[in-house]
């Protein structure tokens, strides 16, 4: 017998009490001595979000933001005053209250956790509207809960700030070289630049430069060059006719004890290639196993390769190419969150440099070091150390 499913009538959305939400840029005065609490989140329960807030005597600016539409439901306590209310997201929402105060429908990000670069970006705009450097509270998850209460103001904590985590002082002295443009090394600690570090460093990486100083090998899109520094003269190097072309050539090592160049790619499982720059032969290639290696480097006390995942890891290569280990780092890296959108987009390159157990992560950003986070391999902890806001 040929049956439909059982009718499911549309529920009625209540418009009772519905705040109207002004196009018009709030004033700046809405928080001066005002609390500043943010709740944001993906998605509602089902239903609307009920959002309570009890904090007699203290002035509120309440902000809510989301991706899907909301119908926020908000309340507070008798004394508690709620200046104004701000909603932001990417689909319209409604917010419904008794109270008397005023709404605006802002421009705001949604973001969930503060461990993301729409977290930051959210900061900056109230920074911009309010001149507020950190919030008095945050509530976020995915999927929001169907009711929030908040009593009291968090307790302050750097990553509620516009700045975010900062930098811990370390007694590390470890120095590495940054490669700048013009094919140079500035001197680094993990702390910051022993001389300035004004210069405009490679943040793509595909650029190696031979232990002499006189030659450096590229990537040119997916092509390998020699390039004479005194002259600026570039050779291409051709592959074998049985090696595999380069495809999404990402990065490129210069293994200062066998003077050997390592290329990794991405291209169908992804490949790390060598060759011999003293004697211009190519020695051989390999597959990494769908291994994603965003940037590559060489640790000559070591003699070892150290390459940056997209799943965050640090992964260690022999001088001769063999896979060693991984070690997942991301999650002990604060702060390195706030540079990207988490939940829609991989890890961003990072530069390694390393030096037996002492590992610097390098965050480049337009020819400028932005972040650096320490990681020691014996001891497995990771910090940041330096950081350009």
């Amino acid at each position: 017998m040929l049956r439909f499913g059982a009718p499911v009538k549309a529920r009625v959305q209540q418009q009772d009490n519905l705040l109207v939400l002004s196009p018009e840029p709030p004033a700046r005065e809405l928080a001066q001595g005002a609390e500043v609490i943010l709740v944001s989140g993906y998605e509602p329960p089902k239903g609307a979000v009920h959002v309570n807030i009890d904090r007699p005597g203290a002035k509120v600016l309440l902000v809510m933001t989301s991706y899907e539409q909301i119908n926020w439901r908000v309340t507070a306590s008798p004394k508690t005053s709620i200046v104004a209310i701000l909603v932001g997201g990417y689909h319209p929402s409604t917010v419904s209250t008794t109270l008397q105060t005023q709404g605006y429908m802002v421009k705001l990000p949604y973001a969930y956790e503060t461990e993301n670069v729409k977290f930051r970006e959210l900061l900056v705009r109230l920074n911009q509207l309010f001149g507020i450097e950190q919030l008095s509270a945050f509530r976020g998850s995915y999927t929001l809960p169907a009711v929030i209460n908040l009593a009291a103001p968090d307790a302050p904590r750097a990553e509620l700030t516009m700045q975010g985590p900062q930098p811990k002082v370390s007694k590390s002295k470890f120095t590495f070289g940054l490669l700048t443009r013009d094919y140079g090394r500035t001197h680094w600690t993990v702390s910051g630049p022993l001389n300035g570090g004004k210069d405009t460093y490679v943040s793509e990486g595909k650029i190696a430069v031979s232990e002499s100083g006189d030659r450096a090998f590229r990537l040119r899109g997916d092509q390998l060059e020699s390039v004479d520094i005194p002259t600026g003269q570039a050779t291409s190097i051709a592959l074998p006719p049985d090696f595999p072309r380069f495809s999404w050539a990402m990065d490129l090592a210069y293994d200062s004890k066998r003077n050997v160049v390592s290329i990794v790619t991405l291209g169908g499982e992804g490949f790390l290639y060598r060759f011999d720059a003293r004697n211009r032969e190519w020695l051989d290639y390999r597959s990494v196993n769908n291994v994603d290696i965003f940037s590559l480097s060489y640790d000559a006390k070591a003699d070892r390769y150290v390459a940056w995942t997209d799943q965050g890891s640090l992964l260690f290569i022999s001088g001769t190419g063999d896979a060693l280990f991984a070690k997942p780092v991301i999650s002990r890296l604060e702060g390195f969150g706030r540079v990207y959108d988490r939940g829609n987009g991989r890890p961003p390159r990072l530069q390694i440099a390393a030096t037996g157990d002492d590992i610097a992560l390098v965050y480049i950003v337009d020819g400028g070091v932005r972040n650096i986070w320490h990681y020691n391999l014996r001891t497995d902890a990771a910090a940041l150390t330096y950081s350009r806001n």
